[in-house]
Order: structure tokens, then sequence, then C-alpha cells
């Protein structure tokens, strides 16, 4: 080949290869980057604007459940968002997509108070944004070392509720901190980690007049950086209330398909509020009334449900059967609650522990010992939680007997907690390698999926997609009991046809007598949930 001849290739391959990455640049699907606002009262419209790059636009907007509707508007970056007057408050998870593929999925909160946004400039005492005694007010710290400054009016022995929601619903990279402060800048009260890294102050004003409501933050992820952080992702909605605020319900579990009373604790509740009664089916069920300004959720169980009968010390331990979820709750210094159970050799048992992951502070300690007292298992954290889990296989038939205590010996009436003992029977779960695909026409892609076996589980398993759109088909594929695929399998979706977007699911069952099925998981960037909803993007058509 010519010198010229060569130089004509290689400047062909380069233009070749510049318009092949322009095609795929141009294919990639919408990347939002940050939300804001990032809620909606029930019965309401927000428009929210959305930072991000966007190469088609409008896109489509999907939402996990009834209740909430969102539509892109005219405006590149706005989205109308409208929870109907009957949506029950709480997470909903919205997904952007367009015709190339889909961004992950974010948090949107449906609440029941007014909602406002926050107004710039309101950094100083002198600049405080006023707003009402029971409102939710959607911020953001930005840009870096940005501080929100909001004013309230609280007659005397009157008690504000200041509850933020930024890194732990939402995914803010937020540490964020809260205060109260009098006009003259005295701080009267601050909390910094309430539950995880969003912080709730309960304030009981000494007197009648003004107050300010101080919002800063640090990143969620320390740096070296040394100063209050901020940029667009640092989002949060901050819940002030006078009334009625719910602090936690009394059981946190409850039995599935039976009637039970449930109390609620908190501040402000109005009395007719105090008792209700409840029927739901597991795993959750949401309690909430317009006179409340936040949701109380109770875990609803398939097996009987306890609340801890004081005394239930060493020496009177409360008997228990398993399988059962207890409600607890430590209550003084120094205490713990002990509870005896009958277990046999050879059929290990699980006691799972929550409190700090339900926003509760007791920092649980689990502790089985025999009947003697002498200890045969003791547990402080797990799984990156400070929330305890106990396997215990026993040595021998009989009644043993296990406690919960706090690390460090404190109690009150807030260290609540929810024990649930039950039969470790082998099982499995399943985590999927993402949660969004992009599958050409005509072409074939993989789904690896993570096998997780749980109590010496060893059966086979086989995943079958459901919700596969016409000219997408898949062969199940057989995780076995034993050797590589027990671990991990890949599932292939092949086209013939397109285009489509939209939710596919994965199903594993099991083989043998005791069948055991279960919904493919899949982690969302940038959050502690999870989502069975894959996304699944068929660009093109087949030739």
């Amino acid at each position: 080949m010519s010198r010229r001849r060569s130089t004509n290739f290689r400047a062909l391959a380069a233009c070749a290869l510049a318009l092949l990455g322009a095609r795929l640049a141009a294919a990639a699907g919408p990347e939002p980057k940050h939300w804001f606002p990032l809620g909606v009262r029930r019965g309401d419209n927000v428009e929210v604007s959305v930072g991000g790059n966007f190469p088609k636009w409008p896109v489509s907007v999907w939402v996990d459940r009834p209740g909430v509707t969102a539509a892109a508007g005219e405006e590149k970056g706005k989205l109308s968002v409208t929870a109907a007057a009957d949506a029950t408050p709480g997470v909903y998870w919205m997904r952007l997509y367009d015709s190339d593929a889909a961004a992950a999925p974010r948090p949107f909160v449906v609440g029941t108070l007014e909602e406002a946004l926050e107004k710039e400039p309101n950094n100083a005492p002198g600049e405080a944004q006023a707003v009402g005694s029971s409102i939710v007010v959607n911020g953001r710290l930005s840009p870096g070392g940005d501080v929100d400054v909001f004013g309230v009016q609280l007659a005397k022995d009157q008690t504000l509720v200041a509850s933020l929601v930024a890194h732990e619903t939402l995914g803010s990279p937020v540490d964020a901190v809260l205060q109260i402060v009098e006009p003259r800048g005295n701080v009267l009260a601050y909390n910094h980690d309430h539950g995880g890294l969003d912080p709730q102050i309960a304030f009981v004003a000494p007197a009648d007049g003004p107050y300010l409501v101080r919002v800063f933050g640090f990143p969620s992820s320390p740096n070296s950086s040394i100063g209050f952080s901020g940029n667009d992702a640092y989002v949060y909605r901050l819940t002030l209330s006078v009334g009625g605020f719910v602090d936690y319900p009394w059981p946190l579990a409850v039995a599935g398909g039976a009637e039970t009373s449930v109390e609620l604790f908190g501040w402000n509740i109005p009395e007719a509020l105090r008792s209700r009664t409840l029927r739901g089916e597991p795993p959750i069920a949401a309690l909430f009334d317009p006179q409340l300004a936040n949701v109380a959720h109770v875990a609803v169980e398939p097996y009987a449900t306890v609340v801890e009968a004081e005394t239930n010390d060493p020496a009177a331990p409360q008997t228990i059967d398993v399988p059962v979820a207890v409600t607890g709750r430590i209550e003084a210094d120094g205490d713990a609650d002990v509870f005896a159970f009958n277990a046999k050799k050879g059929e290990s048992l699980v006691f799972e522990l929550a409190s700090r992951t339900l926003g509760y502070p007791t920092d649980g300690v689990l502790e089985v010992t025999d009947a003697s007292g002498k200890s045969l298992a003791r547990v402080d954290d797990a799984g990156g939680t400070r929330d305890p889990v106990i396997t215990f296989a026993p040595p021998a038939d009989g009644t043993f007997c296990i406690s919960v205590s706090d690390l460090y010996g404190h109690g009150s009436p807030r260290h609540v907690y929810r024990l649930r003992a039950t039969k470790a029977k082998p099982d499995f779960a399943v985590t999927a390698d993402a949660q969004a695909y992009v599958l050409a026409a005509g072409k074939s892609t993989e789904v690896t999926l993570a096998v997780e076996r749980r109590n010496g589980f060893a059966e086979e398993i086989t995943f079958r997609p459901t919700g596969l759109p016409d000219g997408v088909t898949a062969e199940p594929v057989t995780s076995a009991g034993s050797g590589d695929s027990a671990k991990s399998v890949k599932l292939v979706l092949a086209s013939s046809g397109g285009p489509f977007s939209g939710p596919i699911r994965i199903r594993g069952e099991s083989s043998g007598e005791d069948k055991r099925a279960h919904e493919v998981e899949a982690a969302i960037p940038g959050h502690q949930a999870r989502t069975r909803d894959l996304w699944l993007t068929v660009v093109g058509a087949a030739e």
C-alpha cells in the first residue's frame, strides 16, 4: 500500500471511529445529577428541576407504584409531578428514560403537610426566611459553605419538632446539622446524627417569641476539607411541626391478618390519634393522618408477635416461642431484657435485632446463654450496622436465654427495638449485576446473577424473566446446588425486534419438595435501597 493510500485509509478509519463515537455518545440516555425539590404534599403538584445531561428531551418518567404521576415539561430539565389526594405518604421511586437508555431510580417523598421552597438569601439570622410552624421546607445547601436559616414563632412551653431528611432517605451526599438558635445567636439546641446522618430536634420553647432553625452540613463521605460543604446535590426536606409528630409505634411489629391495637408515641399527638387499630399484610404497613406530620411504619410479620413484659431479667426471663417478633424497650441505664426459648440440637435459630436501622438510639448487643448462665454467643454489630444478628446452633436440646442490651449501658423511653427470632431455614437471595440493561435489536446481552445460598441451601434454582416484550426471549438458566453455577449464573436476553423501554423482573424458583421462590434484586446506585424492577431498553429495530 502506498503512503498516500495508507494516509487516506487512516483518515477514513479515524472518521469512522469518530462517527461511531458520536453515535455512541448520542445513544446515551438521560443522566440526572440532582433533583429539586424531592417531595410534594399529597393532592398537590410541584415543578421539579432536574440538573444533568439529557441528549433527548422530553424524557419519559416511570414511577414504581400508583399515587404519583410525572411528566416532562416543555422546558428542558423541568418535570411536573402530581401526588393524588389519596396517595399513601412515603417514598416513591422515579426513573427517567428515553429510547436509548434509562437512568437509575431516584426517591421522591409524598407528605401530609404544606410545603415550601427555601429562598435565598437566608444565610444569616438577619436574613432568616419566615416559615410556618407546621410545614415541610424543601431546601438545598448550595454553593459550598451555604447555611440556611428559617424563622418560626413559638409560644412558651410549645414543642417544636425539627426533623431533616437528606442522606438516609434522599441519598443526598450531606452530613447535615440542625440547630435551634435565638435571634441574638445563642445556640439553644443542636443535633447532628439522629437517624443515620440525618438530624432531628424536639425543642421546648422557654418563652414566647421568635426562634431560628439553622441548617448546614459536611460531606457525607469525609474528606480533607475544613468548613461547611455544599453543592446542587445537597438537597434536604426539613419538617417543622408544633402538631403531631410520631417518634415510634408500639408495638413495632404486628402479625399479618390479625387486628392489633397500635399506640403512637411522639410529640403533640392528639389523644384521639394515639391508639389505632391495624390490620395489614406483610411486609409493612403505614400509619398516617392529616394531623400528623410524618408516617409511622409497622412491620407486618407472617408469624406471632409479642411485646416485652417487665420484669424480664436473668432471674425471671420472659418465655417466647420461635418464630416470633418481639417489640421491646431498654427503658433505663443498665437495663437488659431477657427472653427464654426452647431449642433442639441440629435446628439453628436466627436472632435479628433492629433499632439503629429504624432510627432509634439503641446500640444493641445480643447474647445467648444456657440454663446455667454460661455465654454461648455474643454479637455487637453485624453487616456494617450497629444492629446485631446471631445464628445460634444449640449444643443440645434444652432451654436457653437471649438478652438484649445497649453496648454502653444506655437506656431511655426511646431505646426501642424489634427482635426477630426465626428458625434458620435453608434459603437463597439473588442480586443482579445492574439495575438497567441496554439490548441492541438483533443482538443479545447477559445479566449476571450472584446467588447467595443461606443455611446450607443446596437445591437447584431456575431463573426466568417476566414482563419481557414481544421479540425479546431468554432461555431459563439453572444454578446447580454445587460448583461454579451455585454462586453465579448468566441469563441471556436476545432480541429479534424493537424498540422497547420498560421494567422487567427475574424470578428464581428452587426444585425439591420445599420450593422457595424469590425475585432478583439490584442495588440502586447511591442508595441503600434495592429494586426488583430491572429496566430493559431495546435499541433500534432488527433488520
